[in-house]
């Protein structure tokens, strides 16, 4: 093994950059889970409520399974790096997994659900393999606290494109050219899915390939294997800037994922205003602003003040367009959207929208080059070389939180009495859905921004400290 590079190494750009992209491999996976309570619910004719508690199992057991990878990783070093192969079978696994619950033919339901809950799991693995990857794979690509921002915005504009482009395909063309969210529908979207994730893990490879290199972890190569289990406990008990992040990004995550949800997207644009058409075009106007915004934060803000300054700055920017949206949904008239003719209501929902959207996409990204600066800490702290120890237990707490996702709007739903089927675009309106919509769509992400705000009182990792870090490991090496 090559000894470890002291002091600051940075990558290129375009090596960041492609590297982001296996953050967008994930993600439309994710994507396409999203949708996953239409077709578990009205293709395979599930219950509300068993579908709900399938798709929360798969996130609880999908947290149990990050740490369990996160260890092998850091014990993982051989002639294809510490971290690319996580990424190509992770990849493959998925794949995998999800063609068998897409393309096989239903004899009954009790093999129904078996064929369900094997491809969950098998899915799950895959999804731990590539994930945990993203969140610790920083650490070998630079250092310089000033450029790890720079993956957040690359980051932040992949997953608003993302974003626009899932939206426009689902309910502008996809929906549209199968007449509903149906079977065909789901295997063509999940065909466009395997490729696209593919090509960008195929990408993402390419732009880490020479810095998946021992040199870089930043440790003894001696010390880089003696990594025991029992020291996941000893980062959380001893690593309070770890715990502090988990907080803000679970509960982060946990709430713009119900304020995202495919079910909350129907209801607040194909129920309460009455065009399910709108969610594509909204999602697309409002993606040069948001983009804007976020790039404005993660580049410029971000380098200057600390990742941790943007994470606060993005948070009130969110809650204050949060605001804004909600005063527009209740004194406003949402029936009138309609990025044709520019209604009023159509104008102060964009603005919010686009505002509230550009801090959100800051908030879920900014994170992973903060956990990267968790581990060079814990290096620092203890001398071990964690990444995918500490990304492992970031994930845990995070997905046990996301799991309540589906929980808490299938809770609702069936308490508004939808415990069978799900509402869709031809649901009538009622005061139900809008209450459910508002707890959802405004009142549940606010909470979350306010957690942060308290949370990140207690994280002190700032660039002064981060530079604290960088000049103890040189001195150690005079």
């Amino acid at each position: 093994m090559s000894e470890p590079i002291i002091g600051i190494h940075r990558a290129k750009t375009w090596q960041i950059g492609l590297f982001a992209l296996n953050d967008v491999a994930i993600n439309f996976y994710w994507m396409m889970m999203t949708f996953m309570a239409f077709y578990l619910q009205g293709v395979l004719g599930l219950t509300v409520a068993l579908a709900s508690f399938l798709l929360a199992a798969l996130n609880i057991f999908d947290g149990i399974t990050d740490p369990i990878i996160g260890y092998i990783m850091d014990k993982t070093s051989g002639k294809f790096g510490k971290f690319r192969p996580f990424m190509a079978v992770g990849n493959l696994v998925m794949a995998i997994s999800l063609t068998a619950l897409y393309f096989t033919s239903y004899a009954s339901g009790t093999l129904v659900l078996a064929l369900v809950i094997a491809s969950f799991i098998v899915y799950d693995i895959g999804l731990t393999l590539q994930a945990n990857v993203t969140r610790s794979a920083i650490t070998v690509l630079t250092n310089d606290p000033k450029q790890r921002p720079t993956f957040a915005a690359f980051s932040t504009a992949f997953s608003v494109l993302l974003a626009i482009g899932v939206a426009m395909l689902v309910s502008n063309l996809l929906e549209p050219m199968h007449g509903g969210l149906n079977i065909d529908m789901f295997r063509h979207f999940f065909i466009i899915v395997i490729i696209a994730s593919a090509f960008c893990t195929i990408l993402a490879i390419i732009g880490i390939r020479t810095k998946d290199r021992p040199k870089y972890y930043g440790v003894a190569p001696e010390s880089a294997q003696k990594v025991r289990f029992r020291e996941c406990i000893g980062v959380l008990k001893h690593n309070k800037n770890v715990l502090m992040l988990v907080v803000c990004a679970s509960t982060d995550r946990l709430f713009s994922h119900i304020a995202t949800n495919a079910v909350i997207m129907v209801m607040i644009f194909g129920i309460i205003s009455g065009d399910y058409a709108q969610f594509g075009q909204s999602s697309m106007l409002v993606a040069a602003p948001s983009i804007g915004l976020a790039l404005l934060t993660t580049i410029w803000y971000a380098r200057k003040y600390g990742q941790k300054s943007a994470l606060l700055f993005a948070s009130k920017g969110a809650m204050i367009a949060n605001v804004v949206i909600f005063l527009a949904f209740v004194f406003l008239d949402p029936t009138t959207l309609d990025f044709a003719a520019w209604t009023t209501f159509t104008i102060v929902f964009f603005v919010g929208l686009a505002v509230r959207g550009g801090f959100m996409t800051v908030g879920s990204r900014i994170v992973i080059p903060m956990i990267a600066d968790c581990a060079d800490h814990e290096v620092y702290r203890s001398g071990k070389y964690v990444p995918g120890t500490i990304s492992g237990l970031f994930t845990f707490v995070d997905k046990v939180f996301g799991s309540l996702n589906v929980l808490i709007v299938g809770g609702l739903l069936i308490i508004a009495g939808y415990g069978e089927t799900f509402p869709t675009p031809d649901t009538p309106y009622s005061s139900a859905i809008f209450i459910i919509a508002m707890i959802c769509y405004i009142g549940l992400p606010m909470l979350g921004w306010i957690i942060n705000l308290i949370a990140l009182r207690f994280y002190d990792l700032t660039p002064e400290k981060m530079n604290e870090i960088r000049m103890s490991k040189e001195k150690k090496h005079e």
